[in-house]
């Protein structure tokens, strides 16, 4: 059944009365307390990181996918215990036959922690500084299906994708001395763009594209042994998507997505062991054509990581890592047939070394291998298996006064 506009705009309000009520609750009881504004919160926290990363994607019989990207951040306290932040990234995406070079969206993010340290409020939006209106004909589209495949994550994965707002409220507090328990929600405002341009060589039309707006709750809880020498942690995310809409008719709808992950992290001597796993699990997606609503499974995406870490010097520790990626395929209706795409395993070794230069300058070094297989549906909706091999070596800078 399709929502009308009345439907959507319901849900909206309600969604924007929520946050209004798990903001002002909390808010009052905290200002009534004495001395309420008095601690410098992010006191040290003025800081920018500047990095570049090479990656390189091969698959067989298709040809290489590259990145260079170029991301930065900034991040200034402003008053007690509100904290701006700017990122950005710049980046030069290729494979074969196509080339996209530019910046993408500016993330402009702010951050406030009321008094009593108990409750985080934010707030942010992405300036439409990236690239939209990709050329079908130049390849720059079909760049784009590769690069944002989720199994190679690709440090700069889109361009650009027009502006975007959120608004969010977070409560943690302790239960007992070494347990914590935190709760979230959060509205994610997603404006219309146009991805494609129009072009006589390829016969593509240029359109307007409105993602789904989300709505996020989130509960996580951190548990620390008594030795403190293990920690233990798990948030589990549950998000809701509105309809996506193409020159104003509604499309499609992702299904409701619940992502759980944990962290089982241990210090042993001079070792630090990491644990971490992640699965996301989203509900059929919906595709809408002519006003009929037909629903079709998604991918289940499951990863999980360890980690060592070890001092090597004064000045030098060092980090190992191992992840696998499993991932099942969306299904994707085409010609009275279904696609699947998307689906993968992958396997990934890495290391990381992190230079103690001084209290103000930290670099840090990364390279990672990849191998394993992927499904992906091609220009005319084949579905393709390829055996893939990646590589990424980068370097970063992170500067705090």
């Amino acid at each position: 059944m399709i929502r009308t506009t009345s439907d959507l705009r319901t849900l909206h309000i309600g969604a924007v009365i929520f946050l209004g009520l798990a903001v002002t609750i909390p808010l009052r009881s905290q200002i009534a307390k004495p001395g309420y504004d008095d601690r410098l919160l992010f006191k040290g926290a003025t800081g920018a990181v500047i990095g570049g990363t090479v990656q390189q994607w091969t698959l067989n019989d298709t040809g290489t996918f590259f990145q260079f990207s170029a991301p930065f951040s900034v991040s200034v306290p402003v008053g007690n215990r509100m904290l701006l932040s700017v990122t950005n990234s710049g980046m030069s995406s290729s494979s074969d036959r196509a080339d996209v070079a530019g910046i993408v969206d500016t993330r402009v993010g702010l951050s406030y922690v009321l008094p009593g340290d108990r409750i985080w409020l934010t707030a942010g939006a992405s300036i439409p500084t990236g690239t939209t209106e990709l050329d079908e004909a130049n390849g720059e589209l079909d760049l784009s299906k590769y690069i944002t495949q989720p199994a190679f994550a690709f440090r700069t994965p889109v361009f650009g994708q027009g502006f975007s707002g959120n608004a969010g409220v977070a409560y943690a507090a302790p239960l007992t001395r070494r347990l914590v328990f935190g709760l979230g929600t959060s509205f994610f405002y997603r404006g219309e763009y146009r991805p494609v341009k129009s072009s006589g060589d390829s016969g593509a039309v240029a359109f307007d594209y409105d993602p789904g707006d989300e709505v996020s709750v989130n509960m996580g809880i951190d548990y620390i042994t008594y030795s403190k020498a293990a920690r233990v942690s798990f948030d589990l995310t549950a998000t809701y998507f509105f309809d996506d809409r193409l020159n104003g008719a509604t499309v499609f709808r992702s299904g409701p997505r619940f992502s759980l992950f944990g962290v089982y992290a241990l210090r042993t001597g001079e070792f630090s062991h990491a644990l971490n796993a992640r699965l996301r699990y989203r509900l059929q997606n919906a595709y809408i054509t002519a006003g009929t609503e037909t629903k079709y499974d998604a991918a289940v995406q499951g990863e999980a990581q360890y980690t060592l870490t070890r001092p090597l010097t004064d000045w030098l520790v060092g980090t190992g890592s191992v992840e696998l990626k499993y991932y099942t395929p969306d299904q994707v209706p085409f010609g009275g047939s279904i696609v699947k795409t998307g689906d993968a395993t992958v396997v990934s070794v890495g290391a990381d070394l992190l230079l103690l230069v001084s209290d103000i300058v930290t670099p840090t070094v990364t390279l990672r291998y990849a191998a394993g297989t992927s499904t992906i549906a091609d220009g005319a909706f084949n579905e393709v298996s390829y055996d893939v091999t990646g590589l990424e070596a980068g370097v970063g800078l992170k500067v705090s006064f």
